[in-house]
């Protein structure tokens, strides 16, 4: 798990570059945002913009996981300026660029928040809202509903989990994803009704999951 004190001096010192590159975009100079941000990544990461985005999200975690677990320093620099670029690129109006960092940034940064097990009162949980505030409108691919139905069971949004869960099933239908959705039923099974209520869900719900599942098999 990742010490407080230790996400808090990381989040401030990228905190200050960002605030940098804020201001070039307030400035609509995006062209010099896209050029301070690749210097920052191979500053801090040792990798230039183009190569991360030449890689999978897949690929890019597995070389951030020299041990099996993504180094959680580049990992958030990574997510982080990748969310900034494309930020530029939506003020460029270059709208398949933009789509295509704020995923990628969001893959990173979901999978950081469950590694991690980050407290609650983190602003990375900002961070992530913000970038699936901005993906509403786009279809997302397998992989990162996934990792969403994940992050809203791990923040108790039950309901949302659930959405993502049948929206998985039908649009892409495996064994495992159907396994995935039993298992999640059986945990919220063991949860109070009060618990349930906080995550927009109930008893009732968890059996109707159950049975509606029983399509998919």
């Amino acid at each position: 798990m990742i010490n407080k004190d230790y996400i808090l001096r990381l989040a401030e010192q990228i905190g200050y570059e960002l605030s940098i590159l804020i201001g070039l975009r307030k400035r609509n100079r995006y062209q010099d945002e896209l050029l301070t941000i690749d210097n920052l990544l191979l500053k801090y990461t040792g990798l230039t913009s183009r190569f991360i985005n030449s890689l999978s999200d897949e690929l890019l975690l597995q070389s951030l996981s020299p041990l099996g677990k993504m180094n959680v320093d580049t990992g958030l620099w990574i997510a982080s300026l990748l969310k900034e670029e494309g930020a530029a690129y939506e003020g460029l109006g270059n709208s398949n660029e933009s789509y295509y960092r704020y995923t990628k940034s969001l893959y990173l940064l979901l999978e950081l928040l469950h590694q991690e097990h980050v407290g609650t009162d983190s602003t990375l949980y900002d961070d992530a809202d913000e970038l699936i505030q901005k993906l509403t409108d786009y279809a997302l691919p397998a992989h990162i509903q996934q990792k969403l139905f994940r992050y809203y069971e791990q923040r108790g949004m039950y309901g949302r989990a659930e959405n993502i869960l049948f929206d998985l099933l039908e649009q892409y239908p495996s064994a495992k994803v159907l396994q995935e959705g039993h298992e999640f039923y059986q945990r919220l099974q063991k949860k109070s009704s009060i618990d349930l209520q906080l995550g927009d869900f109930s008893h009732e719900e968890v059996q109707e999951g159950i049975e509606q599942l029983q399509r998919f098999n």
